[in-house]
């Protein structure tokens, strides 16, 4: 996992020291309206290159966060507004809507805070919200919480834990296995307190 974002690390820093702001603006926006593009990994290389001193944290942050912000409206209003059209021309699978549209029904605002960590829902989910007309005054506030747990975990810890990444490699590598089973474990243990949550405010309603 560490090699990898090395390698993330050195693949993206050169479009960010050229490019700067727009270019992690562009990319973080048209995920949010069906673009595969890597914005999530734009945003954690510009959290560590601003900790760094090499880019702006309060302007990676904020355009970050803009930028999710918008592009999810976009998607929102282009499922809203062209979903039939969208679904006609084959672009949006019958069988896609259909599970876009129970999830959605099913989780809510949920659904988009779980989506900006789940590759594939982060670029289709807004669209879906649109299509399945999705109260615009839940959209927004389940975008703004979604967007604001994104930026936060991967925009300030990034550029938090920039200085500890050597200590960390080491440790990894010395401890592989050992950092395998705790991340698992972690992965599993939150995966169930939310599914928790979840059946806890449905029983409620």
């Amino acid at each position: 996992m560490l090699d990898t974002l090395h390698h993330i690390i050195n693949e993206l820093s050169p479009y960010l020291h050229q490019y700067g702001l727009f270019i992690l603006a562009l990319a973080v926006a048209v995920e949010g309206f069906g673009v595969p593009a890597p914005g999530q990994s734009f945003l954690i290389v510009s959290g560590m290159l601003a900790a760094n001193g090499e880019m702006s944290l309060p302007g990676v942050l904020s355009v970050g966060a803009l930028a999710a912000f918008s592009g999810n409206c976009i998607g929102y209003f282009i499922g809203l507004k062209f979903g039939n059209v969208l679904l006609e021309k084959g672009w949006v699978k019958p069988e896609t809507e259909k599970k876009l549209h129970g999830f959605i029904g099913k989780y809510g605002i949920a659904a988009l805070l779980m989506s900006r960590f789940v590759e594939g829902l982060k670029q289709s989910l807004c669209i879906g919200c649109g299509i399945a007309k999705l109260p615009l005054r839940t959209f927004l506030l389940g975008n703004a919480l979604a967007t604001l747990v994104w930026v936060i975990i991967f925009g300030v810890g990034p550029a938090l834990l920039t200085h500890e990444m050597g200590p960390l490699v080491a440790f990894y590598h010395s401890h592989r296995m050992l950092m395998w089973g705790i991340g698992s474990a972690i992965t599993l243990l939150l995966s169930i307190g939310f599914l928790l949550s979840i059946k806890s405010t449905k029983s409620s309603d």
